[in-house]
């Protein structure tokens, strides 16, 4: 829970838009948690896997790989049992992984910061 406590309060500090967490534990033994987040522009979606990145170097967690970044339209950070997606609002629509993920138990964003 401390590294999505994590990761969370670094995202919320880059303010990246409409925070979703949800808890996967009982679907896939792969991750625990999906975090899928709205940046406003390429430049904030780059800047905001930096310094999760950064984080994860300052606090000792592992930042397994990033994909998507290049393309800045979205990009997916995996931190082992995190998996980070952050989108451009027109990308999160047209994915629409809230919808997938919309019967899994949600965390509340807020109660972690």
């Amino acid at each position: 829970m401390e590294l999505l406590k994590n990761i969370v309060r670094c995202i919320d500090e880059a303010k990246v838009k409409n925070i979703k967490i949800y808890e996967t534990k009982s679907l896939t033994p792969f991750f625990d948690y999906v975090i899928v987040a709205t940046a406003s522009s390429g430049r904030q979606l780059r800047t905001t896997v930096e310094r999760v990145k950064k984080d994860g170097d300052e606090k000792r967690y592992e930042i397994r790989g990033v994909e998507g970044l290049s393309g800045g339209y979205w990009a997916l950070v995996d931190a082992d049992s995190v998996l980070l997606n952050i989108f451009l609002q027109e990308e999160r629509e047209k994915y629409d992984l809230d919808k997938l993920w919309k019967d899994l138990p949600q965390i509340d964003a807020d109660n972690l910061l």
